[in-house]
């Protein structure tokens, strides 16, 4: 790597122009006060090798300051040969320099409103005056950096001389794979890397192509197999579409044509042999009619013996009505006479006190009679309620309410009863709700308002002792333990009924309800109310409900369950009565007994004449009875014989005619069916002639109804396939096999062209392989060099530096995964790891530049420049000269930074020392840079203790510190 030998810097930052800063020395100190331009020298150079300025500035930062349209940077350069040979010159390769200095140049531009830099080499020593025509010689920013990598200065190399001020420990903090990366791009050769980069870069390019075909065939396959579902959906629906086609044009007419010819022939079969119940029918009927002349004799006969009899009869009949009409007034002198001996017979009893019982009954009968009335009344109005229960008759009302709602019917006045609106919804509850509202039945709600004068008015008239209500809410329905929660109403209803119902708790018993306190009101399901004023019972017979349809329906039920009481009740009343009317009759009868014996004698010639006269007449009446009687049965037995005849008769008669009928029907339809086969034949020949021959032939038919059975599953099988060809998924078009097939075999080009793609991949994998190989060869190599590199330089620092051996191995995770670890001994001390923690301040700058060096060292020896900001901060006096020591032991060039500080150590290891200084506020431009180079002599002495003390050791080194 080239050296620095002098820098010219014009229009940068607030410096005017300062020519030919020297600095061709090894160790070259730049210091000033804070602020006074030290970074801003090292950011020209940086500037102007192509790298990236500190602390997030821009070269833009510092040519905006000058307030020029131009600035220029100018280096010499060193391109002295490294070793012998003439071609290992650090710009051979970059423009085919061989002279021994190269020049390089940065120019800033505003460009517009921005600034843009361009670069430009030249050999020799050339000043910016001195450059004339450029013409296309001017470079850009990534054409420079690779010039000045061909020269040595490695992007890795750029990454170092970009570190920050302060930084200098950055490459002791680098992790071992960082680290690793970084020594290879220092050392590496580049060709190694490039053959394996290129060949990684061309495997994945094959994989990435072979996976491409792969994905191509896949797709292709996946197409094909696409088009081979679409050619078998295709041929499918050419099947279902060709059986339908055969369904409908030849086996459903042929199967249609065989069933109507074989229906035809049946019907022939049938009116065939429908001929024989018809001459069957007309011998059965010949037989029938003489039966009936038979029959309508037998009739005539039992008649004629009838009417023979009834004659007979009849004449008897009026005989002994006229023997009763003589025998009447007979027995009724003679009954007269039996009453009145009779009574003669019991005349002889106390007649006071006959009259006295007689008194007492007829009382007790008076008494009983009104019983049984009452009784008979309420039977006559239960039964009534329970007809207007069911929807027979109207509701039985008290007469008051049916007086006041007639009334106001008449008077049109639109209104409701509160019994007319109120529901129970739960059973167990409806004894209470009754007990409650019983008072409140005859309640009247009006509809209109408007209406409360008028009904006002009737009420007064009739006198009517219930509310007439007009002020009415609707009441919700409601889910609590109130009384209300049980009870709906249909209409609007007084609001005071609301609260007075939803005041009342519901109490399964007396004892639930007495731990409630003293001011709640409550009622049990036996209509036990307990309100402010105290308890009492509201109880209300089930018989007397009068609220919703489960109130009448429980009346009705209780109605029907004591009906049977009260009329057994009312059955022993009249028993009763009967027996004290009997009674009554006999005292009478006791009583008038008295005069009977007077009445006796004085008629005795009557009764006698009476008694004589009576019984011829009843002689004669008991011949006459006993020819009736007779006559009775015979007549009875010919009144069942004449009706057993006359059944039978008509009985025939009817048999006769409904046979007859029935063959005149059946004569009539089968010569219509017989016309209706005739015309069905004609028709039969006349569609069905458009068949063919050879599907009407019996073997075709018969194998077609072995295949489809009959029309009904062909018609069934037809509904199948149109319902199945009626789905949109079917494939219609036919050019799809054709496709099939040119993708067959254009897959099985590209299967060919895959496999050799395969091929080309291996020989690609083989090939990084090798080039892996050499790559690993190379990173040995490289880890061998730097391994001494930082082992050499910790010796010259007192510091015992180790390399772990790095495994490699031939995978490519493995060498990502692969770094570099280095440990340092420090004063004999144990050894420390890059970062971690154990080492001081003096020991990290230590490290990194042990790690800073050994990349710049070659066979040859070291080489390069170094830009070091403040290395010296937060070090102490010894641990300042311990890093002078060592930087004076090396080879490489080293560009320092460091504050004007009272330690004087900082500046023992400059061969050259720049003093910047702080740009006055007067002033347009800043004062030059002030130049203080040590003497030969110095130098000379000063290399020589520098060898005296590499000489005695890290030892010495330690015990110093």
């Amino acid at each position: 790597m080239f050296h620095i030998k002098s820098l010219e810097l014009v229009h940068w930052d607030y410096w005017q122009r300062i020519k030919n800063i020297p600095l061709d020395a090894k160790i070259i100190t730049i210091a000033g006060q804070n602020g006074s331009g030290k970074t801003t020298l090292l950011d020209a150079l940086r500037t102007l090798f192509g790298l990236d300025c500190s602390m997030g500035r821009t070269y833009k930062h510092y040519a905006r300051h000058s307030g020029q349209q131009t600035a220029w940077l100018r280096a010499v350069v060193d391109n002295k040969a490294v070793g012998k040979q003439l071609s290992n010159r650090p710009f051979r390769s970059s423009g085919f320099f061989s002279d021994d200095e190269v020049t390089l140049f940065c120019q800033i531009q505003k460009n517009g409103g921005d600034w843009k830099r361009q670069y430009l080499m030249r050999p020799g020593n050339v000043q910016i005056e001195d450059i004339g025509d450029v013409g296309n010689d001017w470079l850009g920013v990534e054409n420079y950096r690779k010039r000045l990598a061909n020269a040595g200065l490695s992007p890795a190399m750029a990454k170092v001389l970009a570190l920050e001020q302060g930084e200098t420990d950055k490459l002791c903090e680098y992790a071992p794979r960082q680290l690793l990366d970084l020594v290879f791009q220092v050392f590496g050769d580049k060709e190694v890397l490039d053959a394996y980069d290129e060949a990684k870069r061309h495997q994945r390019d094959t994989e990435e192509e072979l996976k491409r075909f792969e994905a191509e065939l896949d797709a292709s396959k996946t197409n094909l197999e696409g088009l081979r579902l679409r050619v078998a959906n295709y041929h499918q629906w050419e099947d279902l579409n060709k059986e339908r086609r055969n369904l409908q044009e030849e086996a459903l007419p042929t199967l249609e044509y065989h069933e109507a010819r074989e229906k035809q022939g049946n019907i022939s079969r049938q009116l065939r042999e429908a001929r024989k119940p018809l001459q069957q029918a007309d011998a059965q009927l010949a037989d029938k009619r003489h039966a009936v002349t038979n029959f309508a004799r037998a009739l005539t006969e039992a008649q004629q013996h009838e009417t023979v009899l009834e004659q007979e009869s009849t004449s008897l009949q009026s005989r002994l009505n006229l023997i009763n009409g003589k025998l009447k007034p007979l027995d009724s002198l003679l009954e007269q006479k039996a009453r009145l001996q009779k009574l003669a017979a019991d005349s002889g009893a106390d007649l006071a006190e006959v009259a006295q019982q007689l008194q007492e009954k007829e009382i007790e009968l008076a008494r009983q009679r009104n019983a049984r009335d009452a009784v008979a009344a309420k039977i006559a109005g239960e039964m009534a309620t329970i007809s207007a229960l069911q929807g027979k008759t109207a509701m039985p009302e008290p007469e008051a309410q049916r007086s006041m709602r007639r009334a106001l019917n008449d008077a049109g006045i639109s209104h409701a009863m509160l019994s007319d609106i109120v529901e129970v919804t739960d059973p167990r509850w409806q004894g209470a709700v009754e007990g409650v509202l019983g008072g409140y039945a005859s309640v009247v709600l009006l509809d209109k308002a408007g209406d409360a004068t008028s009904a006002y008015r009737l009420a007064e008239k009739e006198r009517y002792r219930h509310f007439i209500v007009t002020d009415l809410v609707n009441a919700h329905a409601t889910r609590d333990d109130s009384l209300m929660s049980v009870v709906k109403f249909a209409a609007k209803v007084p609001s005071w009924l609301v609260e007075q119902l939803s005041r009342i708790t519901r109490v399964d018993s007396v004892d639930a309800g007495a731990k409630l306190g003293n001011n709640d009101e409550w009622i049990t399901p036996e209509a036990y109310h307990r309100e402010r004023r105290g308890g009492r019972s509201l109880f209300v017979e089930a018989s007397r409900y009068r609220f919703g349809t489960a109130g009448r329906t429980q009346r009705m039920e209780a109605i029907q369950k004591a009906l049977p009481a009260l009329e057994a009740q009312e059955d022993t009343l009249t028993l009763a009565v009967s027996k004290l009317a009997s009674e009554i009759s006999a005292l009478k009868t006791r009583l008038a007994g008295v005069d009977a014996a007077k009445e006796l004698a004085a008629r005795h010639d009557e009764f006698e004449e009476a008694s004589r006269n009576a019984v011829p007449l009843r002689t004669e009446r008991t011949e006459v009875g006993s020819r009736l009687g007779e006559l009775q049965n015979l007549i009875k037995t010919a009144v069942v014989a004449r009706t057993r005849a006359d059944t039978t008769c008509q009985n025939a008669r009817f048999a006769l005619s409904e046979a007859e009928a029935g063959t005149r029907l059946n004569l009539k339809r089968q010569i219509e069916q017989r016309a209706d086969h005739a015309r069905a034949l004609l028709t039969l020949r006349k569609n069905w002639r458009h068949l063919p021959k050879g599907w009407r032939r019996l073997e075709r038919r018969l194998a077609l109804v072995a295949e489809h059975q009959n029309t009904h599953q062909v018609t069934l099988r037809l509904h199948t396939l149109e319902a199945s060809l009626a789905r949109s998924d079917w494939e219609l078009d036919a050019t799809v096999i054709d496709q099939y097939t040119r993708l067959s075999e254009q897959l099985g080009g590209r299967q060919s062209e895959t496999d050799e793609r395969r091929y080309q991949n291996n020989r690609a994998i083989e090939a990084t392989g090798n080039a892996r190989g050499a790559y690993m060869e190379r990173l040995r190599y490289t880890i061998k060099t730097y391994s001494k590199n930082i082992k050499e330089l910790g010796e010259l620092a007192g510091i015992e530096v180790h390399a772990d051996p790095v495994k490699l191995e031939n995978d490519d995770v493995l060498l990502s995964q692969a770094g570099l670890h280095v440990r340092f001994k420090f004063d004999g001390k144990g050894i420390i790891g890059m970062n971690d923690g154990e080492a001081s301040g003096g020991q990290q700058v230590m490290k990194s530049l042990v790690l800073l060096i050994a990349l710049l060292k070659s066979e040859e020896g070291s080489g390069g420049f170094v830009f070091i900001d403040e290395p010296f901060a937060h070090l102490d006096i010894r641990n300042i000269q311990l890093v002078g020591e060592f930087l004076k032991n090396t080879d490489a060039q080293y560009l320092m930074t460091t504050p004007l500080t009272h330690n004087t150590d900082v500046y023992d290891p400059s061969e050259l020392t720049l003093i910047t200084s702080k740009k006055k506020k007067d002033t347009q431009w800043a004062q030059p840079i002030f130049v203080l180079q040590r003497r030969a002599a110095d130098v000379e002495a000063g290399k020589a203790a520098s060898k005296a003390d590499g000489k005695a050791g890290a030892k010495a080194t330690a015990k110093a510190a």
